[in-house]
């Protein structure tokens, strides 16, 4: 094909706008699950990506990922495997509204996978490599199944199409194409809201130098360094995605969603050694143990290994792939976010939005989204399952095989998280009972998994307390009660502002939805279901988290129309008045300021806790040092759990099986404890314990837990300062490693 100079192959410059940009009723032409009966129509069919073509890709990629290839290769080929194969291959038979597949194709694939490794593991079958093989071939085998009845791919299309791809003609139109982005004036005025993306977007990049170097400051990380600057991406982030939504520009409305996921949580990545939380790293031990030992942790060990699910597949994956625990916990965040953005748009167009609505759902969530459960952690993936599931579950309406599907991630959920399935399950029976959802007696077999499965570990379980008494206020409070510093307070209040204004805007737009007559009785259901969990249970001070976190995708259901039909409210054509077009100017401001405040709001709720979540990876290695090297019975001891997670290698199994309390921090044995702390009593009283130990003794000071002490007031302002002044003075502790953030004291005999 002959080419000009000066079009590049385009007859002209509408052309060539026409290619490059997309118009407001732009369709995703997701892959075809059968072909008609004609020649023709199945010979356009075949030359169009299915979901058989998908499933045999991902099969072809999860097989090249057991090959010898740098490591990052290897997970980006087994992460197709993850995320796609198994779903389109369950795709390919079953019919399910299209509207339900951006839900529906990653969550079933996760799904299949959490259920193939549990049952390795329960089955004493636990080989990855093995299971990773058996699973390709599985996707093949349903793949040509399914060409035989349907028709097979058009080859040589595909084999044209990656040519043209490749070719020198395709690279010179692209390098055409963004050379004309870049100087047609027309283009770049309707493209304002993308300009503003790409401002937002290499705004950000100079600023995690300083992030990284940021000091400790009780605001947390966005008044620390570079921080304040977060806030001005996140702020012509909101901006750049409401012109967008403006103009109906559905492609740079998903990029905004895509650069808010990477200022708030890849930010995080980027900027730090190690995963952030202290939590994290007993889950990170879980899944070490896993992998060194090809085993479960003994049931008295912790809980973990009853509800081991999540576990088992970052052991899979890691066990394919050989990449390490830490970085799979570092990069989580990022991912996880990217495919709940998809499982939320998924269940917004399942409950009838319509694109420019489901994207808008999508970026709501992401920004109110504040709660810090979407670390390396079984909730994490517990969430994408519930989603996922609550997409299929509202399809049924439509097509009763999504109602059996459903089953499949519901079945994944129950051995993943002990709290999540059942706020699904009462969700799911007052879904059913109301006929938003179909058949009744659905019921009865996720009944059966989710009580089947409790039965057997109910005196596990007990002891953390089934029912803790009807009180939803105590429930609701937080694990940390102590009022400390200013900071603390200040975020703690934007954190409760912000979850409070989320649950009353809900309410007031299914009022709204309810006058108007839009639907608004299944999102109700969805957003203000977790609120039973107050009812009987506390969850160890983090119930209202979960409460909020499992809510937001309901809530975003809600608000979402209230808030489209106050942002696209314009005058009344017909000889407006000055009174209708302040009334309209004042509705688009007000949904503008709330879009933007919420994005800030969440920001500061997410980083307020930076200076004492921060982890260092000498203060890791060094920590796994000593868990390596003792003997069972050691002890390690801290004032707060920052800085240097003792439980993060499967040697915690050994540690914990000898003694159970062997880790825990000093601020954990309660207020009681805490008050006066250190007395010359409690002193001696850790003297003793340590002198009567046959096993060593450690106690250990880091920057991130005595700033924790200050902050949250555990202790008076003089407290660390005097405990430290004990230690360094008392002949009885010597100095095991020291450095900039950690000082470890190991007691020795006098």
């Amino acid at each position: 094909m002959s080419q000009s100079s000066t079009d590049s192959g385009y007859r002209s410059i509408a052309d060539l706008r026409h290619k490059l940009f997309v118009p407001s009723d732009w369709t995703v032409d997701w892959p075809v699950g059968t072909s008609d009966s004609a020649a023709g129509t199945r010979r356009r069919a075949g030359s169009r990506l299915r979901y058989s073509d998908i499933s045999v890709l991902a099969a072809l990629s999860g097989l090249a990922s057991m090959i010898a290839l740098p490591t990052l290769v290897r997970v980006a080929l087994l992460t197709v495997l993850l995320f796609f194969g198994p779903g389109a291959a369950i795709l390919s038979w079953v019919r399910i509204p299209r509207t339900a597949v951006p839900a529906a194709l990653p969550i079933l694939s996760i799904s299949v996978v959490t259920l193939m490794v549990s049952a390795a593991m329960w089955g004493y079958r636990w080989s990855p490599r093995m299971w990773t093989l058996w699973l390709c071939l599985a996707l093949i085998g349903s793949s040509v199944l399914w060409y035989r009845k349907h028709g097979r791919p058009d080859l040589p299309v595909w084999i044209s199409r990656a040519r043209e791809v490749v070719a020198p003609s395709s690279r010179t139109s692209a390098l055409a194409s963004v050379r004309f982005v870049l100087t047609d004036r027309e283009t770049l005025r309707r493209n304002v809201a993308a300009l503003i993306l790409a401002l937002a977007f290499f705004l950000w990049l100079p600023l995690l130098p300083g992030l990284e170097r940021a000091t400790y400051s009780q605001f947390g990380l966005l008044t620390a360094g570079t921080g304040p600057g977060l806030v001005l991406c996140m702020v012509l982030i909101m901006a750049g995605f409401l012109i967008a939504l403006r103009r109906h520009q559905l492609r740079t409305m998903l990029v905004a969603i895509g650069l808010a996921i990477v200022v708030q949580r890849f930010t995080v990545t980027l900027v730090t050694s190690a995963p952030i939380y202290d939590w994290t790293y007993k889950h990170v031990a879980v899944t070490e143990f896993v992998l060194d030992l090809n085993r479960l942790a003994p049931s008295g060990v912790d809980i973990y290994s009853e509800w081991p699910s999540f576990f088992l597949v970052s052991a899979w994956f890691q066990h394919v792939t050989g990449y390490d625990t830490l970085a799979l916990a570092h990069v989580f965040a990022p991912m996880i976010h990217v495919v709940l953005a998809a499982a939320v748009y998924g269940l917004a167009r399942v409950m009838k939005f319509d694109k420019r609505a489901a994207i808008t759902a999508a970026m709501l969530a992401e920004v109110i989204n504040w709660v810090g459960q979407d670390y390396y952690s079984p909730q994490a993936w517990a969430v994408l399952l519930a989603v996922g599931f609550l997409a299929l579950l509202m399809s049924s309406t439509l097509t009763r095989a999504a109602a059996y599907v459903s089953i499949i991630p519901f079945a994944a959920l129950v051995p993943t998280h002990q709290l999540t399935p059942y706020w699904l399950m009462a969700v799911t029976g007052v879904l059913l009972v109301t006929r938003r959802a179909k058949p009744w007696w659905l019921m009865i077999p996720l009944g059966i998994i989710l009580l089947g499965y409790l039965y057997p570990r109910l005196p596990i379980v007990a002891p953390y307390g089934l029912f803790q008494g009807f009180d939803p206020v105590q429930n609701a409070a937080s694990n940390v009660e102590a009022e400390g510093v200013l900071g603390k307070q200040i975020t703690s209040l934007v954190c409760r502002a912000l979850s409070g204004g989320v649950f009353v805007l809900a309410f007031v737009s299914a009022i709204y939805a309810w006058r108007t007559k839009k639907t608004f009785w299944a999102p109700m259901v969805m957003a203000f279901g977790s609120i039973m969990l107050l009812a009987g249970q506390s969850y160890g001070g983090e119930a209202i988290f979960r409460v909020y976190l499992y809510a937001i995708p309901g809530c975003v259901l809600l608000i979402t129309p209230l808030f489209l039909a106050l942002f696209d409210r314009k005058p009344s054509q017909d000889r407006p008045s000055r009174a209708r077009r302040l009334t309209a100017r004042t509705s688009v401001a007000v949904a503008t300021a709330g879009a933007i405040s919420c994005a800030v709001l969440g920001l500061q709720s997410y980083f307020g806790l930076w200076p004492i979540v921060l982890e260092h990876r000498a203060q890791i290695d060094d920590a796994r040092a000593v868990a390596a090297q003792s003997p069972s019975g050691t002890s390690v001891t801290m004032l707060y759990s920052s800085g240097y997670p003792a439980r993060s290698t499967s040697d915690y199994g050994r540690l914990t099986e000898a003694n159970e309390y062997w880790d825990v921090p000093l601020y954990a044995l309660g207020p009681e404890y805490m008050e006066g702390f250190p007395t010359p009593e409690k002193l001696g009283q850790i003297d003793y314990n340590a002198s009567i130990s046959d096993t060593p003794t450690y106690m250990v000071l880091t920057r991130q837990s005595l700033e924790a002490m200050q902050y949250y007031g555990f202790v008076a302002d003089d407290a660390v300062a005097r405990f430290r002044q004990w230690l360094a003075t008392n002949s009885a502790w010597s100095v095991r490693y020291q450095d900039a953030d950690t000082i470890v004291y190991q007691y020795r005999s006098r």
